[in-house]
């Protein structure tokens, strides 16, 4: 707040999402966007490691993503709603970041195969991630609103894996012909319906202990 009052004080006509962009930015400054440094522009931190921790799928290897989604969160949370939806609106990647880091938080949480109860749903996520998680979430559907953060859950469910059936050898089992979990018309051979998969996935917790 006391940044906001100098950026208004020193320029006092310039609108107050501006100015409150303008210090998103500051924060997000080399994980979001590109900087210089000593003259060299660097690309984005965020998407190498958000393929790091998706081809890693460990704390080791997320670390780096999850400390950017974090800091991503805060600086958005110091936004009022109103420009945090005036800057999404004017800025449609940081959407598409914050899709694909609920994607990727909750198929992590899922892992290999489904949880074998609710207690087991977090995988091996921390407190501190799943408040990341539940900003992100909130950030998501106050932007792009309830009625596309549900097929975007819907396209997780679809992803969550199912065991490997035992008659499939190793060498055979590639991405393309992993078993869902999630039994529909078009997979028939799921084993879990909707209100199952939402039990035992991420999307279950109660954000309002962690927000």
């Amino acid at each position: 707040m006391a940044a906001l009052a100098f950026f208004i004080y020193n320029d006092p006509l310039r609108d107050e999402c501006e100015v409150q962009a303008k210090i998103f930015e500051n924060h997000t400054k080399g994980i979001l966007t590109a900087e210089k440094i000593k003259g060299r522009t660097q690309f984005p931190k965020i998407e190498y490691w958000r393929d790091l921790c998706r081809d890693g799928n460990s704390e080791g290897a997320c670390e780096d993503y999850f400390s950017g989604l974090k800091i991503t969160t805060q600086a958005v949370g110091s936004m009022n709603e109103k420009c945090q939806l005036t800057y999404a609106q004017k800025n449609p990647d940081l959407l598409t970041q914050v899709s694909q880091a609920i994607q990727i938080m909750a198929l992590i949480a899922w892992g290999e195969k489904p949880p074998e109860g609710l207690s087991n749903r977090l995988g091996w996520l921390t407190e501190s991630h799943l408040k990341t998680f539940c900003s992100l979430k909130r950030f998501y559907q106050l932007a792009a609103g309830e009625e596309n953060f549900l097929p975007l859950r819907e396209k997780v469910y679809n992803m969550f894996p199912a065991p490997w059936p035992e008659k499939i050898p190793i060498e055979g089992r590639t991405p393309e012909n992993r078993p869902k979990a999630y039994k529909t018309v078009a997979n028939p051979d799921g084993i879990f319906p909707k209100e199952k998969i939402y039990e035992r996935s991420l999307f279950s917790i109660r954000c309002d202990l962690y927000l």
